[in-house]
C-alpha cells in the first residue's frame, strides 16, 4: 500500500486519552515515527446504477503488525505480501461513504471524530468540500461501533449527533453487544479502553439510535448484510440500483493483500476470529462469483474495486482513485 506523506502529527489531548483511544494511539505514533499520512486525494465519486456514491477520506492511521496479526509466521507474511506487490506497511485509509439515491442521502459510518487519533477526524469538515450539505443527510448507517467508524457521529461541543435530523441505524446485535455488562471482557486487550468510549457515545445518543437486522432495508436501495466476526453485530451495506449492486464492507475485508490472499489468518482486532474468517471466505466467494463491486473502509484509497479468484485464494482489483 503506497500512501503519500501529509501533515505533522499533533500531540494527543487529555480528552483523547480519557475517551479511550490511548492504547491504539501509542501504537500508531510508534509505527508512524511521529508523522501522519493522508489519502492521495480526499474525495472520490462513482456511480452504482442511479446511486451516486461519494467516498470521503477521514484520514489514515497505522497500527503495529504485532497487534494486527498475532501469531502469523513472518516468512509466510513476507511471501504473501511480495506476491501481491505489497509491503509490510500497516497504514490504512478510512474511506467513509455517502450514498445519494432518490431522496435518500445516507452516510455509511461517520469516521472517528476528534477524540480518537490526531491523524483521523477529517470527514465532517470534508463533507462540505464534497458539495454535500450537512442538513441534507437523511440517514446515518453504521457497520459497527468501533471508534474509527462511530465516534465521528457526535458534535464535539456536546453529546448530540452532528446530523440531528437524520435517522441513525445500527444492527440490533451490535448495539446489544456493547451494552452487555461483560462487553469489555470479550474484546481484545488493546480495545478495552476503546469500549468505554463506545458505550459512552451510545448512551449519549440514546433513542437517536434505531436498530435493524441483516436483510432489513434501511432506505430504498440500501440494506444490511450480515458480516459478523469483527464485531458480533458487524454488518455490511448493500447498495442496489436497477441491475447494479455494490457492497460497502465496513471491516469485513480490511487489507488488500492479506484479507484477500489469506482470509483464514486471524486478525488481532477481530472479536471472534473464527467467525470473522468464515465471513471473509463467504464474502470473497460471493463477490467474485457475482463480479460484485465492493468498497472497503480500510482498503487502498478510495477503497473501490472488485474481487477476483487467484489460485486457491483471491485478489483485490482496485479502481484507481482521482
Amino acid at each position: 500500500m503506497r500512501i503519500r506523506p501529509g501533515t505533522t502529527l499533533h500531540q494527543p489531548s487529555r480528552r483523547l486519552i480519557l475517551a479511550g483511544g490511548s492504547a491504539l494511539l501509542v501504537g500508531a505514533m510508534s509505527a508512524l515515527g511521529g508523522r501522519a499520512v493522508l489519502a492521495a486525494s480526499a474525495i472520490h465519486k462513482t456511480k452504482i446504477g442511479e446511486a451516486e456514491v461519494t467516498v470521503i477520506s477521514d484520514g489514515t492511521f497505522t497500527l503495529p503488525q504485532s497487534l494486527l496479526l498475532p501469531g502469523v509466521d513472518q516468512a509466510a507474511l513476507d511471501t504473501l505480501l511480495k506476491a501481491h506487490g505489497a509491503t509490510a506497511d500497516f497504514t490504512v485509509q478510512t474511506n467513509v461513504c455517502v450514498v445519494r439515491l432518490g431522496s435518500t442521502v445516507a452516510l455509511i459510518d461517520t469516521g472517528a471524530g476528534p477524540d480518537f487519533m490526531p491523524t483521523l477526524g477529517r470527514f465532517a469538515d470534508r463533507l462540505g468540500e464534497a458539495g454535500i450539505a450537512s442538513d441534507s443527510i437523511t440517514h446515518v448507517i453504521f457497520t459497527h461501533a468501533h471508534a474509527d467508524h462511530f465516534w465521528g457521529v457526535l458534535d464535539p461541543f456536546g453529546d448530540t449527533s452532528l446530523w440531528p435530523k437524520a435517522k441513525h441505524v445500527m444492527a440490533l446485535a451490535e448495539r446489544d453487544f456493547w451494552f452487555a455488562p461483560d462487553a469489555a471482557d470479550k474484546v481484545p486487550e488493546f480495545q478495552k479502553s476503546m469500549s468505554v468510549g463506545i458505550v459512552r457515545r451510545l448512551k449519549a445518543l440514546g433513542d437517536v439510535i434505531t436498530t435493524a437486522k441483516p436483510g432489513d432495508e434501511i432506505a430504498p436501495g440500501l440494506a444490511f448484510v450480515a458480516t459478523p466476526g469483527h464485531t458480533p453485530g458487524h454488518v455490511s451495506v448493500a447498495i442496489r440500483s436497477g441491475t447494479s449492486e455494490c457492497l460497502v464492507l465496513g471491516d469485513a475485508l480490511t487489507h488488500a493483500a492479506i484479507s484477500f490472499g489469506a482470509p483464514s489468518w486471524r486478525w488481532g482486532s477481530d472479536i471472534d476470529g473464527e467467525q470473522a474468517a468464515a465471513t471473509r471466505a463467504r464474502v470473497l466467494e460471493d463477490a467474485a462469483r457475482r463480479k460484485l463491486a465492493v468498497i472497503g473502509y480500510h482498503l487502498p484509497w478510495p477503497g473501490l474495486g472488485r474481487v477476483e479468484t487467484s489460485g486457491s485464494a483471491y485478489r483485490f482489483v482496485q479502481e484507481a482513485g482521482k
